[in-house]
């Protein structure tokens, strides 16, 4: 977040959307479905960390938000000196997930530095954005990684960068930047450090 990147992500964000932020959501518990993010400002820290995982694997250190409204929002990701290891079923998002999303005058920002991710078996990886099949539209949507190592194996997948593919994206700002990166995938493969808006309208 101290990056000249993410603080011109969210000023320009703010400037060109109009988001106003009125304060963090509720503290309810909440899970899957319909969720819905507004007037909000969500933002996750992770410095210095190790999260293992294993047999059925998960990992998450980033933001999660598939399937939900995001509106008039700001959702800042940020991971530093982070090693995540998941193995067997496999999976780690240390960026930020909001596939399937409806995303409207909102900004998402995320930040990984020194990152290593590691899979394995099933595999999948994103250290970046992922918004496939998403409805994007009025909004800004920043992602950078610096000196990031990925290995998925197995079936594999990667996303370093910005993953749109079939998004319906509309009067909005996309940025990707991804230095000293180093993306491995094997077996099943499939890797992307760029953006990929795929079959997108």
């Amino acid at each position: 977040m101290k990056s000249k990147i993410v603080v011109m992500g969210i000023a320009a964000a703010l400037t060109l959307t109009g988001v106003t932020v009125l304060g963090l959501p509720d503290q309810g518990g909440g899970g899957g479905g319909q969720t819905t993010v507004k007037d909000s400002v969500i933002v996750n820290e992770n410095k210095n960390v190790t999260n293992l995982a294993v047999d059925n694997s998960k990992i998450n250190s980033g933001i999660e938000v598939n399937g939900s409204k995001v509106k008039d929002s700001v959702l800042v990701n940020e991971n530093k000196n982070v090693t995540n290891l998941a193995v067997g079923n496999s999976k780690i998002n240390s960026g930020i997930e909001a596939n399937n999303a409806d995303i409207k005058n909102s900004v998402m920002v995320n930040e990984n530095k020194n990152v290593t991710n590691l899979a394995v078996d099933n595999s999948k990886i994103n250290s970046g954005i992922e918004a496939n099949n998403a409805k994007i539209k009025d909004s800004v949507l920043v992602n950078e990684n610096k000196n990031v190592t990925n290995l998925a194996v197995g079936n594999s997948k990667i996303n370093s960068g910005i993953s749109a593919n079939g998004a319906d994206v509309k009067n909005s700002v996309i940025v990707n930047e991804n230095k000293n990166v180093t993306n491995l995938a094997v077996q099943g493969s499939e890797i992307n450090s760029g953006v990929n808006l795929g079959d997108g309208k």
